[in-house]
C-alpha cells in the first residue's frame, strides 16, 4: 500500500502553538524503513514512530510536525517528542498527536456543562484545534478537578457519560482535529478473521485489570463532616471470584439519588469476566482505536459468529511495502447494552 509521509519542520518547531516562519516541507515516504501508528481509545494520546538512517546531524528538530497517510486517507498528524539515534545512523523519530498537549495539570470548576463544553474549554486553554464534537445529551451538574492532568479530566469525563447514557463515544486527534463522535460514526464494514485478513490472534480472559464486583463511591457531606458511603455489589460473583472493590471519591454536589444510581451503573459495567482478543492482519487503513469492527474467529467460542466489537487499541505497520495491523478487542458483550444501532 502507498503511504506517504510528510514533515514540516522549522528551527523553532512547528507545534500546535508555534510560528510557521521558514517552513521546510520533507517528503519521507522513501526514506523511513519502518512506520507504526498506534491509537488506544481511552487515556492515551495517538503515537507515530519512523526509523530511517541519516549521515551527518539529525535530520528533524523537536516539535516538527508529521503527517502520514496510506491509501490515500489520512491516518495521523503529531509532533515530534523523542529522537533516538544508534552507532549505524539510524535514527527513531516519536511523534505524539495534539492529546499529547493534554498531559499538562490543571485545575477546573464545570457547571452545569457538556463532555464537548468541557472539551472546547480545555482546548481553547491551550490553543488546540477541535473538530467535530457532538453533544451526549449529558450534562454534569457540577465537576470539580484540581490539580489534575487534562487528559485525566476529560476521560474520566468521557467515562462517566458513557456510563449514565448507555451511549459509546470516543474521543481522539482527528489527524489535527480534536473530536467526539458515536462509536457507531466509525463503524467499519470490513470483517476481520478467519478467511478475512487475519493473520494470527491470542485470546484472554481475566478478572484483574478491569473487573469489580463491589462498586464503593464516597461523597463528603459538608452538613454532617462525615463521609456518606454507598456501595453497590453482586453476592454470586463475590462467592466466585472474592471481592474486586472499585473506590471513588464522588463529587459532593450530586444528590443521593444520583450517586446511588451511578454505584448501580459502574457494578453493571464492571461486573464481568474482561475477554481479550488481539488479532495480527492485514492493515485497513480506516481502523482505528474506537472503530466498530465486525470479528469472526471460529476457534473462540463467542466470535464463532460474526460479533461487532470495539477496538481498544490499533497498531499499524509499514514495512518494505507491506502494511499490517494489530487489533486489540476487549469486553465481547460491552456492545450488548449500549446503542450502536
Amino acid at each position: 500500500m502507498d503511504i506517504s509521509l510528510t514533515v514540516q519542520s522549522t528551527a523553532a518547531g512547528t507545534g500546535p502553538a508555534g510560528g510557521m516562519a521558514q517552513t521546510v516541507i520533507s517528503d519521507y515516504s522513501d526514506v523511513a524503513e519502518e512506520v507504526e501508528v498506534t491509537t488506544n481509545r481511552m487515556d492515551t494520546p495517538g503515537r507515530m514512530t519512523f526509523t530511517c538512517v541519516e549521515s551527518g546531524p539529525v535530520g528533524l528538530m523537536e516539535g516538527s510536525c508529521v503527517e502520514c497517510s496510506a491509501g490515500g486517507r489520512k491516518l495521523f498528524k503529531g509532533y515530534i517528542f523523542t529522537i533516538e539515534r544508534n552507532r549505524e545512523g539510524e535514527t527513531t523519530y516519536t511523534a505524539y498527536d495534539q492529546l499529547r498537549y493534554l498531559k499538562a495539570n490543571a485545575s477546573y470548576v464545570f457547571e452545569n456543562m457538556s463532555l464537548s463544553q468541557i472539551i472546547q474549554q480545555i482546548a481553547a486553554d491551550f490553543g488546540l484545534t477541535v473538530g467535530t464534537l457532538t453533544e451526549t445529551g449529558y450534562i454534569f451538574p457540577c465537576l470539580i478537578k484540581e490539580d489534575e492532568s487534562c487528559l485525566d479530566i476529560i476521560f474520566d469525563a468521557l467515562s462517566q457519560t458513557i456510563i449514565q447514557t448507555g451511549k459509546i463515544f470516543v474521543f481522539y486527534d482527528n489527524a489535527g482535529s480534536l473530536t467526539l463522535v458515536e462509536a457507531r460514526d466509525l463503524l467499519t464494514q470490513t470483517l476481520i478473521g478467519d478467511g478475512s485478513l487475519a493473520i494470527d490472534f491470542t485470546y484472554k480472559r481475566d478478572i484483574d485489570s478491569d473487573t469489580y464486583n463491589r462498586i464503593k463511591l464516597a461523597r463528603k457531606n459538608e452538613q454532617s463532616g462525615r463521609t456518606d458511603v454507598y456501595i453497590h455489589e453482586d453476592t454470586e460473583t463475590i462467592k466466585k471470584w472474592g471481592v474486586l472493590q472499585y473506590y471513588s471519591v464522588i463529587n459532593e454536589n450530586l444528590n443521593e439519588a444520583q450517586i446511588d444510581e451511578m454505584c448501580g451503573l459502574y457494578l453493571k459495567y464492571y461486573n464481568r469476566v474482561l475477554q481479550t482478543v488481539t488479532i495480527e492482519a492485514l492493515g485497513v487503513p480506516e481502523i482505528r482505536a474506537g472503530s466498530i469492527v465486525p470479528i469472526r474467529i471460529g476457534a473462540v467460542s463467542d466470535l464463532a459468529v460474526s460479533r461487532l466489537l470495539l477496538a481498544e487499541k490499533v497498531t499499524h505497520r509499514f514495512e518494505g511495502g507491506a502494511h499490517t495491523m494489530s487489533i486489540e478487542v476487549k469486553s465481547f458483550e460491552q456492545l450488548g447494552g449500549m446503542d450502536i444501532a
